[in-house]
């Protein structure tokens, strides 16, 4: 199951389709922010991202690989990303953002999730205003000591980094990529590994090389070894 709802959001939200929904907290979308990268000389691309504490806000590196600066934007207020913690492997990365005033998100594990299990999701699809959806977990893949997500729950372009909360209200994932097609599976990158990234030194704001576990055909995790295409899911203009 899975049904997308769009959310006002300012210092209040409201749900616009909740009919036939549990009920949900929806203060956790204050942590959930966007993301605009830029290039040098090229396109914007936009994407999604939530502050988990220390000025920092956990993404996707293809959202921000290549750009030379990047802007975390709440509503119309942008703030400006000092230096980033990068792991282009694993496709996660932690923007520095001095002064964000938004609530940080609760870290939870993918590792305490069942299939089955409801989950939620929000980010900023389509470079639009945040958006909400709710879906279940239809898969957990171990990898590099945590499992991958594959859910029901829709995100599609722009929703790159957005935030996947579980029942308790905890981030357990970050929207990721996608499947190509009509039968397309939604995969989210675990949580469980941000800890380790965090402790990391941080770097300046430079373009990133290398690609990601999902990205490199050639080496990919078993679970992926499917016909359908791959396909990210930031967007630009």
């Amino acid at each position: 199951m899975q049904r997308a709802c769009s959310i006002a959001t300012a210092f209040f939200m409201a749900l616009s389709c909740s009919d036939g929904m549990a009920e949900v907290d929806h203060r956790l979308s204050l942590s959930v922010v966007q993301i605009h990268a830029y290039p040098e000389g090229g396109p914007m691309f936009f994407g999604s991202g939530v502050a988990i504490g220390g000025d920092q806000v956990a993404t996707n590196c293809h959202v921000t690989r290549l750009a030379h600066t990047i802007v975390v934007a709440k509503g119309p207020v942008r703030y400006r990303v000092t230096a980033q913690q990068a792991d282009p492997r694993h496709d996660l990365c932690l923007l520095t953002v001095p002064g964000l005033p938004v609530p940080q998100a609760q870290l939870g594990s993918a590792a305490d999730l069942s299939v089955g299990e409801e989950v939620y999701f929000y980010g900023f699809p389509r470079a639009l205003g945040m958006s909400f959806s709710v879906g279940r977990v239809e898969g957990l893949h171990p990898f590099d000591g945590a499992p991958v997500i594959e859910t029901s729950t829709d995100f599609v372009q722009g929703g790159s980094g957005g935030g996947l909360f579980s029942e308790r209200g905890r981030l357990i994932g970050l929207a990721t990529f996608l499947t190509a097609g009509k039968a397309g599976r939604n995969y989210a990158i675990p949580a469980d590994w941000i800890p380790a990234l965090s402790r990391t030194a941080a770097n300046a704001v430079v373009p990133l090389s290398g690609a990601s576990f999902w990205e490199d055909v050639n080496h990919l995790p078993g679970f992926l070894k499917r016909p359908e295409p791959l396909a990210t899911v930031h967007a630009r203009p």
